[in-house]
């Protein structure tokens, strides 16, 4: 099935540079929208799929098990960014106009303010405690996520074992310290290519060093 997903993706990836160059062909548009829209769906379906399969491998403690499916997982949703991209290049070949282009989009970031709070008297959990708990939830939750799902899945795995001051209220519009000690810790995280964001800086994704990570650290 995997082997399948991958040369239809494939295809729909070469077809889309293909177009680049059939400019003047007649082409019936909503067909080859529809026909786009359909392999877009089949992915996407199969993908679901898997990730709750992974959850349901964490659930029943298959940590193992769950990681393998994640590592199913990433090469697929990697040639189905690919593909969105060729669709974008349909469109712009299709309709005869540029389309934005949102891959150069920066975004400022905020500093973090941690350093201005005096944590020297304050009983909390650092951050990087809060490492290994990430990569499950990325795993438990299908190996991408925002921080409100990540942070959801923390603190029923960790609410028994919080200390007094993790439930302060941190810096940048953070409502608990420890939610904010989780998204520093995802900052790490990333300069050690152990997961990764999206252009928006809102979904993160598991990638294989973090699965590999996961092996050899978790319980």
């Amino acid at each position: 099935m995997i082997n399948k997903l991958h040369k239809i993706i494939s295809n729909e990836i070469n077809l889309g540079y293909k177009m680049e160059k059939l400019k003047d062909v007649a082409i019936d548009k909503n067909e080859l929208e529809k026909m786009i829209n359909s392999i877009g769906e089949k992915v996407s379906d199969y993908l679901i799929s898997l990730k709750k399969k992974s959850a349901e491998e964490i659930i029943n403690g298959s940590l193992v098990e769950a990681q393998n499916i994640i590592s199913q997982i990433l090469p697929i949703e990697d040639e189905y960014k690919q593909m969105a991209d060729s669709h974008a290049s349909f469109l712009k070949t299709l309709n005869g106009y540029e389309t934005a282009d949102l891959s150069n989009k920066t975004e400022e970031s905020e500093k973090s303010e941690l350093n201005k709070l005096d944590l020297s008297d304050m009983d909390f959990t650092p951050n990087d405690s809060y490492r290994v708990p990430i990569l499950k939830a990325l795993i438990y939750l299908g190996g991408s996520a925002k921080l409100p799902d990540v942070a959801g899945f923390i603190e029923k795995e960790m609410k028994n074992t919080f200390k007094p001051a993790d439930q302060e209220k941190g810096t940048n519009g953070f409502g608990r310290l420890w939610v904010e000690m989780i998204n520093t810790e995802k900052d790490n995280m990333m300069l050690e290519g152990l997961i990764s964001e999206d252009n928006s800086g809102e979904q993160w994704e598991i990638v294989q060093n973090g699965i590999d990570y996961l092996s050899q650290h978790a319980n």
